[in-house]
């Protein structure tokens, strides 16, 4: 399932038709997967900080909750694998910053597909969830 959900995120940035592959995926239980993948997002997030767990878990909640195509989730599947997973095209330790940009183009390319099923409820369980696991946000204000 996971090459075909990259194999469908590649055709679909390289502008290709995804049908007969997306047509293998219509009876995945894509929230079983997403909690498949739900470890990897933890190991991910204790490197990625904050910040970088944020854009992996509004993919995440809308994967599990959003009314989206086979494709649709194909994709952010593969997003999610993609950018959790430590090998990459670019690698981060050899280019540095250079080294994220394939993550954040495909994070990119992904939200502006899929960015209008991220209902507020996603949101709110973002910020919870990351509240759990780095705890609130701190807010220090100075007197004038």
């Amino acid at each position: 399932m996971i090459t075909i959900c990259l194999l469908i995120l590649l055709y679909s940035i390289l502008k290709r038709p995804v049908r007969k592959l997306s047509g293998m995926l219509r009876n995945v239980d894509w929230k079983r997967a997403a909690r498949g993948v739900r470890k990897k997002i933890v190991d991910y997030a204790r490197r990625a900080g904050r910040a970088g767990s944020r854009v992996v878990l509004k993919l995440y909640y809308t994967l599990q909750e959003g009314e989206l195509s086979a494709t649709e989730k194909a994709m952010i599947y593969a997003g999610i694998i993609y950018i959790v997973v430590p090998r990459d095209l670019l690698p981060r330790k050899l280019l540095g910053l250079f080294g994220a940009l394939d993550d954040v183009g495909v994070a990119a390319w992904i939200f502006e597909r899929v960015g209008k099923s991220i209902t507020p409820e996603i949101e709110r369980k973002v910020e919870e969830t990351l509240d759990s696991w780095f705890g609130p946000v701190v807010t220090i204000s100075y007197p004038k």
